[in-house]
């Protein structure tokens, strides 16, 4: 089943055109990843399916239904989540007090139950659950805003270069966390600067230059693509 699909879009700030006719699909359960070069449009692309940024045309359709018109928080209640880059935590609230923050467009009585499970899957989280998020490592405020996006109860998880700036044993965690909730039937779209890595995990990857898609693949196809290895893996194109 298709879960996301893109046709035609267009998107940037005020009168300059960041994005120009971008079409992807990604399936249900699957990892996608999307690489480029800094200020290709991904994270615009990002802020624009999840409500940031309206865009000038096109469509974007979840489970078949429109959203490109739809309020940020209306289309964090439909099912998806974004991890923005930098993580925009809040730095001034405790760990718990973050988590419970993912959990603002629910009604229901299980969200302590959700915020338990985030804290067993990142114990480093549940020992510091008291802790001003400011006092946390890097990598320990990168699981907290995933743990607070996984609160929400996503259906697709928007990722944004989610290893950016972290040590090595946190960039095998948070890879290793993307391949458990695809496990546990999540949806992920991944923009990622380590291009090796985001690959490796993908069913599906895009290419995106100067706001349009260029290339197009399995993960395991554009890692032999003489032109990414170049580009994007600092390997020569022999």
């Amino acid at each position: 089943m298709t879960m996301l699909a893109i046709h035609n879009l267009r998107a940037g700030y005020g009168k300059i055109e960041v994005l120009h006719d971008v079409e992807m699909k990604i399936e249900q359960g699957q990892i996608v990843t999307l690489i480029g070069a800094n200020g290709a449009g991904k994270t615009t692309l990002l802020k624009t399916v999840s409500g940031l940024i309206r865009p000038t045309a096109g469509a974007i359709e979840f489970e078949g239904s429109g959203i490109a018109r739809r309020p940020a928080h209306k289309i964090v209640g439909l099912g998806i989540s974004h991890v923005p880059e930098g993580r925009a935590i809040l730095k001034r609230m405790t760990v718990l007090d973050n988590l419970r923050m993912g959990a603002y467009v629910r009604g229901d009585s299980e969200v302590e139950r959700d915020i338990g499970q985030v804290l067993e899957r990142f114990p480093a989280l549940a020992e510091r659950r008291d802790q001003m998020a400011a006092t946390l490592s890097g990598g320990e405020q990168q699981m907290l805003a995933i743990g607070r996006a996984l609160v929400a109860r996503p259906r697709l998880l928007l990722l944004d270069e989610p290893s950016l700036g972290l040590a090595p044993k946190f960039v095998t965690r948070i890879f290793l966390t993307l391949r458990e909730l695809q496990q546990e039937g999540k949806t992920i779209l991944l923009v990622e600067q380590n291009a090796r890595q985001a690959l490796q995990v993908a069913d599906h990857a895009y290419v995106m230059e100067r706001g349009r898609i260029v290339l197009r693949g399995s993960g395991q196809e554009l890692l032999k693509m003489p032109e990414v290895q170049r580009t994007y893996l600092g390997q020569s194109a022999a």
